[in-house]
């Protein structure tokens, strides 16, 4: 449900302001909306996955050293495959413009953008492992506090010279500091200026960690309790605390999702619980597995999909179409626009409704390839 929420968010059919319907788009700085939650629900489930990989070493299993390769070899190709989305994006630029030659320069790795989403997920899949690896329950749990804790102390008393307001703002902020000083402001995404801050900066990067870690803990319990309803209750109750106090916290410390706040984590670490805790109830514990299966055969290949759906936008947006205006002139757009202008805007005048129409067009599109893809025993893991 996670993936096939962020293939949504990723491809609308237009990104123009006001062109999406709101729970479809991100809150602008402080506060949240659905699509706010998709991240952090990823690595909320990465962590309750890591219950089930994890489980023979809390048994007292020795660690089989090929672990440590396993964990090294799928945090670089996370990061890598990041990075190469930004570097494909580049490639098109050029391979589609007869203006530009291929060259080291065409390339502009000036403002090559280090960081991203996958690259996120790598850095917490790496240390949420190498800690459930390591530590016990208590030790987990004190570090889960400290990264909060400590995570909020940080950006309310730096930068120094500032007040505590102005140290939650998108250009007074010290995740911003940090990454201008360790990245450079030109490898950040939109090069720090229309978006002041990278979103998935480096100092955000730790309290992210945070939600991977209650996502194992959240299968712990499940793995202790066995699929039934008193679990269920359980993990509803304590999603509805952890929601609650995320809210409180909010008051002081404000959700916001891209300095990936200590509030945002508890707040969607909530939702996340409360979720899967319905998923149990419905799939697991009534017996309505059919209806998971469609949401499985995303899960199977999720990276996959994310990678994939993403490489295609690139491309659908850097190969040129021709389309007929209503004045009957002729227009060059992308194939992107000739799809959406064919397909959907042609034939629904609401712009909010076309973007959704197209976003959910290309998950019935990736799904219809994952279904496939499925049925042969298909899967692409990292």
């Amino acid at each position: 449900m996670t993936v096939i929420g962020m293939v949504m968010a990723n491809n609308p059919g237009s990104w123009a302001a006001g062109e999406r319907y709101a729970p479809l788009d991100h809150a602008a700085w402080h506060g949240w909306t659905p699509t706010d939650w998709i991240f952090p629900l990823f690595l909320f489930i990465m962590g309750t996955s890591l219950a089930y990989s994890m489980k023979k070493y809390r048994e007292g299993a020795a660690i089989d050293p090929a672990v440590y390769t396993r964990i090294i070899r799928r945090t670089i190709l996370l990061f890598g495959l990041g990075l190469f989305s930004v570097l494909f994006g580049r490639f098109l630029s050029i391979a589609f413009r007869e203006d530009v030659a291929f060259s080291y320069e065409a390339f502009h790795f000036d403002t090559f953008r280090i960081l991203g989403v996958l690259q996120r997920i790598a850095l917490v899949y790496l240390a949420a492992s190498l800690l459930v690896l390591h530590t016990g329950l208590r030790t987990q749990v004190v570090i889960g506090a400290a990264l909060l804790l400590g995570y909020w102390g940080l950006l309310a008393s730096l930068p120094s010279g500032s007040d505590y307001q102005t140290r939650l703002t998108p250009e007074g902020n010290v995740v911003r500091v940090v990454d201008i000083a360790v990245l450079g402001g030109n490898h950040m995404y939109t090069q720090a200026k229309s978006e002041k801050t990278e979103p998935e900066g480096l100092l955000s990067t730790l309290p992210a960690i945070v939600n991977t870690l209650l996502g194992y803990w959240v299968g712990l319990a499940i793995m202790r309790y066995g699929a039934n309803w008193g679990t269920v209750g359980r993990l509803a109750i304590i999603g509805a605390i952890m929601a609650a106090i995320g809210l409180a916290w909010g008051e002081v410390f404000p959700i916001n999702k891209k300095l990936w706040t200590s509030s945002f984590v508890l707040f969607t670490s909530g939702v996340g619980t409360i979720g899967l805790g319905l998923c149990l109830g419905l799939f697991d514990v009534a017996g309505y597995r059919k209806l998971a299966r469609p949401f499985e055969i995303v899960g199977i290949n999720a990276i996959f999909i994310f990678v994939g759906s993403g490489l295609l936008s690139q491309l659908l947006g850097a190969i040129s179409a021709k389309v007929t205006a209503a004045d009957g002139t002729i227009e060059t757009t992308s194939a992107k626009g000739w799809i959406y202008k064919e397909l959907i805007t042609d034939h629904i005048a609401d712009p909010k409704l076309a973007s959704f129409l197209f976003a959910a067009g290309t998950v019935a599109f990736w799904w219809i390839i994952l279904w496939g893809m499925a049925r042969r025993g298909w899967s692409v893991r990292v």
